[in-house]
């Protein structure tokens, strides 16, 4: 009898294990799934394809996949690649803007050295500096942000994680706004 009982215990210890097991698997199977990258691109080469002047359509094309919609975000058309990595499509009035939000851990880059902020405000106060002139001071191209018919942002990150983002107006080409965040 207590050999039954033994037995039976065991078994439905066995079953809880394979339960739980199979439980945690499938979640892990879903995180991964939720975190695949879809389309013809990664975000960080769709937004080098992507012009301020093109339609939605046109952005679908490029990306591989049509836009939906997030009431967390707004109402703006989104391509959402992964639970971290989204493009936006925000209009202001007749002006469009093309906005990126990129998981900061993908594009860290030890080649990066960020100026201080002091270092940072000389640059803009005397005459701001081009993309070109900025990429030889940190020591690496910036990852592309943001595109609207007036200007263009690029983002930098260090190996800490330190972030700056610097907007570069596309008549002058120099620096109007740069921030670390």
């Amino acid at each position: 009898m207590k050999l039954k009982q033994f037995i039976i215990s065991l078994v439905a210890f066995l079953c809880a294990i394979g339960f739980a097991t199979g439980c945690s698997m499938n979640q892990a199977e879903e995180k991964t799934k939720e975190e695949e990258v879809k389309g013809n691109c990664t975000i960080t080469e769709c937004m080098k394809q992507i012009k301020a002047s093109n339609t939605i359509e046109e952005i679908n094309e490029i990306i591989g996949f049509e836009s939906t919609t997030d009431a967390m975000i707004g109402s703006d058309p989104i391509w959402k690649f992964d639970s971290k990595n989204w493009i936006t499509f925000k209009t202001y009035g007749e002006d469009v803007t093309i906005q990126a939000t990129i998981d900061k851990e993908t594009i860290k880059d030890e080649n990066v050295t960020l100026p201080t902020k002091t270092e940072l405000q000389e640059l803009l106060n005397k005459d701001s500096f081009t993309y070109e002139e900025f990429v030889e001071k940190v020591g690496a191209e910036g990852t592309l942000e943001s595109i609207s018919a007036s200007s263009i942002s690029y983002v930098w990150a260090d190996q800490t994680g330190q972030r700056l983002g610097a907007t570069f107006n596309n008549k002058s080409k120099k620096c109007t706004v740069a921030s670390y965040r």
